[in-house]
């Protein structure tokens, strides 16, 4: 079912400006799968790191003042920023069956919109980043505003993996390529003259 976009309820959730979260969330993502390769690494740590790293970076971009649309409003593990005054949540979930918190409970300060809003309007809203759920391997975001029964009004879904991450758990061995022959530095002149005799 084809769903509007989150702009025709609210003119504030534009496609640059989500565009510019969903980038966040992704390259968090590749990040954490390429640093946490090691063998004592599963799931769980790098599941609970990518969690942290994407959402310390959106506290970071929020508070810089980068983007004047971006604010903080909850800085805990339950992150909440806006768009434009617009409250917003994320997790890592399945767009289709989510079971996330972030994606299923609106938080106090997300219930303070619901008010603003027209029945039907959509008034939660949260990004979902799909790391595989999907049919494609790429991770996408999708960004998802429900109603206040909890139906979903409207969505929007990112362009993906914007650039390539090579990430393998196998890291070639090491090979030694000898050592650098070292000597003093001759200059030329030093090549085509010879000695003369005494």
């Amino acid at each position: 079912m084809n769903l509007p976009l989150p702009e025709v309820f609210h003119p504030a959730l534009r496609s640059d400006c989500l565009g510019v979260i969903a980038d966040i969330l992704i390259d968090e993502h590749f990040t954490t799968l390429t640093d946490l390769q090691s063998e004592y690494d599963d799931g769980y740590s790098r599941g609970t790191t990518r969690f942290a790293r994407q959402k310390n970076r959106l506290k970071s971009v929020a508070l810089s003042g980068q983007y004047e649309w971006l604010q903080l409003r909850h800085a805990g593990n339950d992150l909440i920023f806006t768009i434009d005054g617009i409250p917003c949540r994320f997790a890592t979930d399945d767009p289709a069956n989510p079971t996330k918190p972030a994606v299923l409970e609106a938080t106090p300060i997300q219930q303070s919109f619901f008010d603003e809003v027209e029945s039907g309007v959509p008034c939660k809203f949260c990004f979902i980043l799909d790391g595989g759920y999907a049919e494609s391997d790429d991770p996408r975001v999708v960004f998802v505003g429900e109603d206040l029964y909890g139906a979903v009004k409207c969505r929007w879904t990112s362009d993906g993996m914007k650039t390539l991450h090579a990430v393998s758990a196998n890291t070639p061995p090491a090979k030694d390529v000898g050592k650098a022959p070292v000597g003093p530095k001759r200059i030329e002149s030093d090549k085509t003259s010879t000695p003369e005799a005494p």
